[in-house]
């Protein structure tokens, strides 16, 4: 399946209208922290379960596939093969969209906060994007918008961006990770290498990456959460090893 960015056709999507259905219903917030939750993920293979993840778009709506700017091949973009193998996934991630866009960043902020209440463990923060990426500015300025009104819940927001052509000087409150060396944006660099010997000096390995090399147990691996390089907006810049 090629990159179809601005393309898709909002009627094709599955469970679309149920969506909208509960959207139309909410009168709280509420409502719309059941709404936002169901469109909540926490944590991976590689994130703590403290950390929240959310996604503005998909793998295959990505403004940055199959494009110079992604520094992963299209054939190789882990959250693209999750939309072909799971038939779920591609139209969950679309609804995502369809709600990222219906939300203004205040609802969006007292919704997770109110989903922060409800939940037993901590939430220490969000990583927006974990498929998809960035699409134009106003998606900055509303990340950074819930940024300013989570922070004071000692909740950060983080993400990793390809979108070199935005405007990143909008993003004053959350923690960018630059995907690319078109332009100077972010925070840092986050970048993959083919080898540990090819990380520059002053830089670090991904402290999980650099465990899984070295054949370390899933599960004894430090997770993004449990680790704070990605997430503090100081740093040194992080690598990654192709594989």
């Amino acid at each position: 399946m090629d990159p179809t960015y601005g393309e898709y056709d909002t009627s094709d999507i599955d469970g679309l209208q149920t969506l909208i259905e509960r959207m139309s219903a909410a009168d709280t917030i509420e409502d719309w922290s059941f709404i936002l939750a169901d469109y909540i993920s926490w944590g991976n293979i590689k994130i703590d379960k403290s950390v929240a993840i959310f996604n503005m778009n998909s793998a295959t709506d990505c403004p940055n596939a199959d494009t110079e700017r992604c520094q992963v091949p299209w054939n190789a973009c882990y959250a693209h093969k999750a939309e072909n193998i799971y038939p779920n996934t591609l139209p969950y991630r679309r609804r995502q969209e369809y709600l990222w866009d219906s939300m203004d960043p205040e609802t969006w902020a007292e919704a997770f906060l109110q989903i922060v209440e409800r939940k037993r463990n901590p939430v220490t923060a969000v990583r927006f994007s974990e498929a998809g990426d960035f699409r134009v500015d106003s998606d900055i300025v509303r990340v950074n918008r819930i940024a300013q009104l989570l922070e004071p819940h000692g909740i950060d927001v983080y993400t990793y961006s390809a979108s070199s052509f935005l405007n990143w000087d909008l993003a004053t409150d959350f923690t960018i990770n630059q995907s690319n060396e078109f332009s100077a944006y972010g925070d840092r660099l986050f970048s993959a290498v083919p080898t540990v010997d090819d990380v520059p000096e002053g830089a670090v390995v991904c402290p999980f990456d650099y465990a899984k090399s070295n054949g370390v147990p899933t599960e004894d691996r430090p997770k993004c959460g449990e680790c704070r390089l990605c997430i503090d907006d100081t740093g040194p810049d992080v690598y990654i090893t192709l594989h």
